[in-house]
């Protein structure tokens, strides 16, 4: 049987994630971009990776509607962050009730592009 780590399996997608408390705290007082589909909170970090958060409440609708909204914000940050994204940067990436999961990808994606843009000289 094939081990397959990390690296194996997606890397050319892998994206490192933040999952502390504190970090998504730290972001919800830095810069934001609030879109039809989407909010993006981005802070600088010390690290020189780009990390990104997913996050859905309660009122993006039941956990399988919160579910689809992390799993599509998280298919469109795989293929955007790396273009798009500022090094040494926190973003978190907030599902928007209704409209996070009825959007059109192409449409999520192109906000989230306009995001990281926006947010970009935002920070310079």
């Amino acid at each position: 049987m094939e081990n397959l780590s990390s690296e194996g399996r997606n890397s050319k997608h892998a994206l490192e994630t933040l999952s502390k408390r504190v970090d998504f705290i730290a972001a919800s007082k830095a810069e934001k971009f609030i879109g039809k589909s989407i909010i993006v909170q981005a802070r600088p970090n010390s690290l020189e990776t780009i990390r990104v958060g997913y996050t859905a409440s309660k009122k993006v609708g039941n956990a399988v509607m919160r579910n689809r909204a992390k799993r599509r914000m998280r298919a469109a940050a795989a293929e955007t962050v790396a273009q798009y994204g500022t090094s040494s940067t926190d973003y978190v990436l907030i599902g928007r009730a209704e409209s996070t999961c009825n959007t059109k990808f192409k449409d999520l994606k192109f906000e989230l592009i306009h995001a990281f843009k926006k947010l970009s000289v935002r920070q310079k």
